[in-house]
C-alpha cells in the first residue's frame, strides 16, 4: 500500500476571517472583505453564483420557518424527512441511476462511504483491491485508507499504468477504481469511457467523484458522467456545497449498493442529517441548475479567456480546460510573491503547497466563476502581467 501523506516539518496553517456580507448584492457577488480591505474572490467554489441566488435563499428560509433549524436526529432515528426523498428522487432522475442518499459534506462522504463499499465497517471485513488516480482529493485518500484494503494509486489520468496494476490483480477478485471527473488542483478532466472500459474489462466498481464537475456540466448540468445510462457497478458522489451553493453531499447508485450504503456507511448512520434549510437550499439548486445554460456558457468564455491569457504571458496552467485554473510556480516563495502582489491590487487568490499538491508543483488555484465580468479578468490578467519574478 503506497504512503499517502508525506510528512512537511515547515506546514503551518492558520483559519483567518472572511466577511461575505458584500456578496450577497448584485453588483458585488465575487466581493470579499480581508482584513478590511475589499477584494475580488479568485478562491471560491461558487461556480455559478448560486450561494446568493434570491430564489434558492428564500427557499432555504421557507424550509427552516416551517420544519425548525434542525432534525436533532440521525436518518435512521426521526431525522429522515419525508421532503429528503423527493430530493433524492430528483437527484437519481439528474444523474440517470436507480438511487440517491443525501449525506454531510463530501469529506465525510468519501472517507466513510469507501469502507463501506469495500466491505470494512464495524464488524465487517471483506478482501478488496482499490485503485486511485495519485492526483484524487484527500477524502478519497483517507477513505481508501480507512478501508484498511491493498491500495494501488496509479499515475494520474494514466489509464495504461492503471490497466497495467489490474492485470496483477486475480480476475474474480474483488475491485474498485476510484477517480474525480474534474481534478481540484489540476483544473483537468478524466477519460469517462476509457475508465468504463477498463471497469468493466476487470470487473470492478467505478466510483466517480463530480464535486467541482456538477453544475457546470454535462446536458442537464448535473456532471459529466450525468450523460451516460449507468450500470449497477457504477457509483456517482458529488456535493451540493460548490456549483450548487449549499452544503451537503450525496451518493447515486444501484438498489443494490444503496442497501450495502444503509445499512454500513458510518458517516450516514451516526450523523445528523443536514438542517432543513440546506435541504430546501439544495432542492432549489437542483430544481433550477438545468435552467442556467447561459452562466454555463458565461463561465466557459470566462475560463478559457483566463486559460488563453496566461499562456500568453508564458505562464504554466497544466492541462487544465475549466473554471479551475493551476498557476503552477513549482517554488512556495514565489507563489507567496503573487499572493501578495495581487492582493494589493485587490485580488484574493489562494497558494497552494505541499501536501495538498506534489512536492516542486507549488502553484496559485484560481477558481473562476459565471458571473466575473471580463472588466474584472482584464484588470486580473493587467496584474499579473505587470509582475516581475524575481
Amino acid at each position: 500500500m503506497n504512503k499517502l501523506i508525506s510528512n512537511n516539518k515547515n506546514l503551518f496553517r492558520k483559519l483567518e476571517n472572511f466577511d461575505h456580507s458584500l456578496r450577497t448584492l448584485p453588483k458585488n457577488q465575487d466581493l470579499i472583505k480581508f482584513n478590511g480591505k475589499k477584494l475580488i474572490n479568485f478562491a471560491s467554489n461558487d461556480y455559478l453564483g448560486f450561494s446568493k441566488d434570491r430564489e434558492i435563499i428564500k427557499t432555504s428560509i421557507k424550509w427552516i420557518t416551517k420544519y425548525g433549524s434542525s432534525l436533532s436526529s440521525s436518518r435512521l432515528i426521526t431525522g429522515n424527512l419525508d421532503k429528503i426523498r423527493m430530493i433524492e428522487e430528483i437527484i437519481s432522475k439528474k444523474i440517470k441511476h436507480e438511487s440517491s442518499i443525501i449525506l454531510g459534506n463530501g469529506f465525510l462522504l468519501n472517507s466513510t462511504l469507501i469502507p463501506a463499499l469495500t466491505g470494512n465497517s464495524l464488524g465487517n471485513r471483506k478482501k478488496y483491491y482499490i485503485f486511485s488516480d495519485k492526483l484524487n482529493h484527500a477524502s478519497i485518500n483517507y477513505g481508501c485508507f480507512l478501508s484498511r484494503q491493498d491500495f494501488f494509486r496509479y499515475n494520474h489520468l494514466d489509464l495504461n499504468h492503471l490497466e497495467s496494476q489490474l492485470k496483477k490483480i486475480p480476475i474474480n477478485s474483488q475491485k474498485i477504481i476510484i477517480s474525480e471527473t474534474l481534478f481540484s488542483m489540476d483544473g483537468d478532466f478524466v477519460d469517462i469511457d476509457g475508465i468504463r472500459f477498463l471497469s468493466k474489462k476487470y470487473k470492478s466498481i467505478l466510483y466517480l467523484d463530480e464535486a467541482h464537475a456538477i453544475g457546470v456540466y454535462g446536458k442537464n448540468g448535473f456532471g459529466l458522467f450525468s450523460n451516460y445510462k449507468k450500470n449497477i457497478n457504477e457509483i456517482v458522489v458529488g456535493t451540493f456545497s460548490k456549483s450548487l451553493g449549499s452544503y451537503g453531499s450525496f451518493v447515486s447508485c444501484s438498489k443494490h449498493f444503496y442497501k450495502i450504503i444503509v445499512n454500513n456507511c458510518g458517516g450516514l448512520i451516526y450523523s445528523t442529517v443536514l438542517p432543513p434549510s440546506v435541504l430546501g437550499s439544495i432542492f432549489a439548486a437542483i430544481t433550477k441548475v438545468d435552467k442556467v445554460t447561459n452562466l454555463r456558457n458565461k463561465i466557459k468564455d470566462n475560463y478559457e479567456y483566463i486559460i488563453k491569457s496566461l499562456k500568453k504571458i508564458g505562464l504554466d496552467t497544466g492541462n487544465s480546460n475549466s473554471q479551475i485554473i493551476p498557476i503552477i510556480l513549482k517554488n512556495h516563495q514565489k507563489c507567496k510573491m503573487l499572493y501578495r502582489h495581487l492582493l494589493v491590487k485587490g485580488f484574493y487568490v489562494k497558494e497552494v503547497r505541499p501536501p495538498t499538491v506534489p512536492r516542486g508543483l507549488e502553484r496559485i488555484r484560481l477558481s473562476i466563476t459565471a458571473t466575473m465580468t471580463k472588466s474584472i479578468l482584464k484588470k486580473f490578467i493587467n496584474t499579473i502581467s505587470a509582475f516581475k519574478f524575481k
